[in-house]
């Protein structure tokens, strides 16, 4: 019998290449933006879509916005504490900008995390990791509210992306209360001892605590000039995803796959020919003006297939 688009839509995805030769390989989400204008649809579902279209299952999630509430979108965007760090001055309309962020956290009902968990689910797709930055100014309710959405999220971890080293000590205990872990995700800051970017700040968080794995970003961590293969050799089993990009040594620019510095080919059959339990997932920040983000991240993808095949 034909099934309508809506019916479809829930069936289970089955596709073909969600790992090769055993290692998985997927995407974050962030690597398909912009997404395209479809006024009156879900964000989510967008989401979901492409990541079909693209065959793949293991999906680390961005951001969970409000639906149809483009307000708090624009609200959330503008306030600091989503993605980054508070500004080395803080204005008063900083504070309170910052403030109504919070208040907005804690107020927050659960039911928009548990309905996109299940949006994920009926699609087959598995939402494994969250983007959520804890910034320097973050108070402990407001800290535990995110820890519940992710919970309701269903997420086993997530990944720190602007987090400094020194909110470890207070997120230690909050990740061994949700049972949710916290992969931090290294930048280029490296001579900045406070950022997640040299060796020597992950292997003080790995010693912290048990909940702590790394999101090793090889791109960025080349970036500033670290070694990528020699830390995957020392802390494999502490690593729970790669993402994959491209960069320049010396704070250098993202680059296309394979023109770069970084070596991915390496990492990648360091993974593959060791049978390390680590994933592949495709972080596309490269962006080429003459194909469509979708087209840029099959790209990618297809790059990263050929080189586990």
């Amino acid at each position: 019998m034909a099934l309508t688009g809506a019916a479809l839509a829930l069936l289970p995805y089955r596709g073909f290449s969600f790992e090769v030769r055993g290692v998985k390989v997927g995407l974050i989400t962030g690597s398909l933006n912009p997404l395209p204008e479809r006024p009156g649809t879900d964000p989510v579902d967008i989401i979901i879509e492409q990541c079909r279209d693209l065959d793949v299952q293991d999906i680390e999630l961005v951001t969970v916005y409000p639906q149809g509430q483009p307000e708090v979108v624009d609200f959330i965007d503008r306030a600091a504490g989503r993605f980054g760090q508070p500004p080395p001055n803080r204005t008063p309309a900083y504070v309170a900008s910052r403030q109504a962020l919070r208040e907005w956290r804690l107020k927050q009902p659960l039911d928009r995390f548990t309905e996109v968990r299940a949006k994920f689910r009926n699609a087959g797709l598995n939402l494994f990791s969250y983007v959520q930055t804890i910034d320097d100014d973050m108070a402990d309710d407001e800290m535990d509210a995110i820890f519940r959405q992710m919970q309701a999220l269903g997420v086993s971890m997530f990944t720190t992306n602007q987090t400094r080293v020194g909110m470890a000590a207070r997120m230690a205990p909050v990740c061994r209360k949700y049972g949710i872990k916290a992969a931090w995700h290294p930048h280029d800051k490296d001579q900045d001892p406070n950022e997640v970017a040299s060796a020597a700040s992950m292997e003080k968080l790995l010693a912290m605590s048990p909940d702590f794995v790394i999101n090793f970003d090889i791109g960025h961590f080349v970036a500033g000039n670290g070694d990528a293969v020699a830390f995957l050799k020392k802390h494999h089993a502490r690593i729970t995803h790669l993402h994959i990009k491209d960069r320049r040594r010396d704070h250098g620019p993202r680059v296309l796959l394979g023109t770069g510095d970084t070596p991915i080919k390496e990492c990648v059959e360091l993974v593959r020919d060791n049978k390390w339990p680590i994933m592949m997932i495709v972080e596309r920040e490269f962006a080429d003006p003459s194909r469509t983000s979708l087209e840029q991240t099959r790209w990618e993808l297809n790059y990263l297939r050929g080189i586990l095949a």
